[in-house]
């Protein structure tokens, strides 16, 4: 019973790395070095990184909501739109609550990971003493 808690625990979190892994999707895009774009598997959101002109390796990160492609001269008319309708933020905490559950549930898994090991070592010197 004790290993089987231990074979359930790593299965899953094996199962969880590979979600984990799968979760973004870079796409191929026609436009600018600036871009890259992706897509979130987990909510279906495409997402877009805009790496500024000055800043050498500093981002800005957003979601494409009802659009494909941004070119750099829309970007601000875009994001201010996108944040008066609430739509920017429901689309980031949607993605921060998959993410958050993701890490929570990864966290747990390799708690009762270690949990049953120090468990299982703790009874075995046990039965050595006796």
């Amino acid at each position: 019973m004790k290993n089987k808690k231990i074979i359930v625990s790593v299965v899953t979190l094996f199962i969880l790395l590979i979600l984990g892994f799968l979760r973004w999707d870079n796409l191929e895009t026609q436009s600018s070095v600036n871009f890259n774009y992706k897509y979130d598997r987990w909510t279906g959101q495409k997402w877009v990184e805009f790496y500024l002109p000055l800043a050498s390796s500093n981002s800005v990160e957003f979601p494409l909501i009802y659009i494909d492609e941004i070119n750099q001269n829309d970007i601000n008319n875009y994001l201010a739109k996108q944040a008066l309708t609430g739509e920017l933020v429901n689309k980031w905490i949607e993605r921060t609550k998959f993410t958050d559950g993701y890490l929570g549930l990864l966290l747990m898994n390799i708690i009762v990971i270690i949990y049953s090991c120090i468990r299982i070592f703790i009874l075995k010197r046990k039965e050595d003493i006796h």
